[in-house]
């Protein structure tokens, strides 16, 4: 908790030609207590006057995603040296491992480097502005921020997140929570990859084989017409019980031409919700890696190959985070609300499956309780406007049947059994509002809502996640 005050007051005092070259030494001689992986590097920005760095605040969960820094990576560089030879004070050094070496007058060599790599994230995050496809700006439900999903529904358009993080840093195992929480659908582009590598008849076979055994990333045609394939067939399942649900997108994008290639094949009938981010240090990494091959069998569990994807992330797949980061700033600062259409969490990946999980759940009913309010929005539309056939597809159907008799009454009986005479309507004035998410497939939406006779209740929803997507299974009210 004394970090912060004490890079401030050692930075106050520095001048700014020797800012460099003294946080170095900082670094490297005082012993800070930090936590073995903890990467300061990615807490820090350069400020524009020079070399003076800032800091940016301690470590966040995804209740608080943080931002990275331009100049920051997500993981500490090997440079070749094993995990067991590191020791606190050589980890205190490796902290700074990413930042330019500086000269005597204090200037860095790597000035114009930097400034290309800047370049190029904010020119890639402009470039993925319409990654969340037809999705518009956030709306308001009785207080509580929401992406109206509706224009997906009709679209026909896939929902999709991004699981991102190095090889061994959980995605595997916490997408396959996810997928049996929310009923998710996870496609692991390396796991289509790999299978398309085995296939005698797919035609690529031999080529994608080389670059996952040599760690290289694979061309992006070949990744998106594996994963644009298994979409399809994923939403045309037939007996589906859940429908609208969000694609877990594992290991993609993976740089720069992952983007490119994603945008100019897919925002046409995706939408690019966000991303999870994995954040782990490398020598926990490499031990999970080294443990999961012993029963795995996959060819590329080894170190040396665990090594070189460890760089190929770290050079190539963290420039693209923080482009989204950027895109997502972007997005806000182009609307009115102040808040995007994508967000990027980013989720500390060092602890247990448990305390790992805890943070993915958090971030996914932020994800999901879009759908819960889009739906409860619209139906509250339809009881306004009496469109009893909008009514009933939003109703599941022990709503439209008799709870005594079993008896199926009209959609006009059920409408005025659970909403008042269509002449009462509903009002869209709506405050107080709660949303809480029950084993990722049951909502609960509680608010206040003002009727158009000018009568105010307190109004509870229950919502079950089915074959056309959110249903309305019962409703309770209580005057106020």
């Amino acid at each position: 908790s004394k970090l912060p005050r004490l890079l401030g007051e050692l930075t106050n005092n520095m001048k700014p030609s020797r800012g460099a070259v003294s946080m170095a030494i900082i670094a490297s001689t005082l012993n800070l207590g930090l936590a073995r992986g903890f990467n300061i590097a990615k807490h820090l920005s350069r400020s524009s006057a020079g070399n003076t760095l800032t800091f940016r605040g301690a470590a966040t969960s995804c209740s608080t995603p943080f931002r990275r820094s331009l100049h920051s990576t997500c993981f500490i560089p090997t440079d070749g040296e094993s995990s067991s030879s590191k020791s606190s004070s050589s980890s205190s050094s490796a902290l700074f491992s990413a930042a330019p070496a500086a000269t005597a007058s204090g200037a860095t060599d790597n000035t114009s480097v930097n400034d290309d790599q800047s370049n190029e994230i904010e020119q890639a995050a402009r470039k993925a502005l319409t990654i969340t496809g037809s999705l518009p700006p956030p709306c308001d439900f009785g207080g509580i921020s929401y992406l109206d999903t509706s224009s997906l529904t009709e679209n026909h358009s896939h929902r999709v997140l991004f699981i991102l993080g190095g090889p061994g840093a959980g995605k595997g195992t916490q997408s396959e929570r996810i997928v049996n929480t929310y009923k998710c659908v996870h496609l692991s582009v390396g796991d289509l990859l790999r299978s398309g590598a085995e296939k005698k008849d797919y035609p690529h076979a031999d080529m994608v084989k080389e670059c996952l055994v040599k760690g290289q990333i694979v061309p992006v045609e070949l990744s998106l017409g594996l994963l644009r394939i298994a979409m399809d067939e994923k939403a045309q399942e037939a007996g589906s019980e859940f429908g609208s649900r969000i694609f877990l997108v594992d290991g993609f994008p993976r740089n720069y031409d992952n983007v490119e290639g994603w945008m100019e094949h897919m925002p046409s009938y995706t939408s690019v919700l966000g991303s999870l981010v994995y954040n782990c240090p490398i020598e926990v990494l490499e031990a999970r890696i080294m443990t999961r091959a012993e029963t795995s069998g996959r060819s590329d569990d080894n170190l040396d190959s665990a090594r070189r994807r460890f760089q190929t992330f770290q050079t190539q797949t963290e420039p693209v985070v923080r482009a989204l980061e950027m895109t997502e700033e972007l997005q806000a600062e182009g609307n009115s609300s102040g808040e995007s259409q994508l967000h990027i969490v980013n989720i500390d990946g060092t602890g247990t499956v448990e305390e790992v999980w805890d943070e993915t759940e958090a971030a996914m009913n932020a994800y999901v309780k879009n759908d819960i309010l889009t739906a409860n929005m619209n139906l509250l539309k339809a009881i306004e406007g009496g469109n009893l056939n909008d009514f009933a597809a939003l109703c599941d159907e022990q709503l439209l049947v008799e709870s005594g008799s079993k008896t199926k009454k009209s959609i006009a009986d059920i409408f005025e059994w659970y909403e008042g005479p269509i002449s009462d309507g509903a009002s869209s004035s709506i405050s107080n509002a709660k949303v809480s998410i029950q084993d990722g497939i049951k909502a609960l939406v509680s608010y206040d809502r003002t009727t158009k006779v000018g009568k105010i209740i307190r109004e509870t929803r229950e919502w079950e996640h089915g074959p056309t997507g959110w249903m309305c299974v019962s409703v309770r009210r209580e005057d106020l």
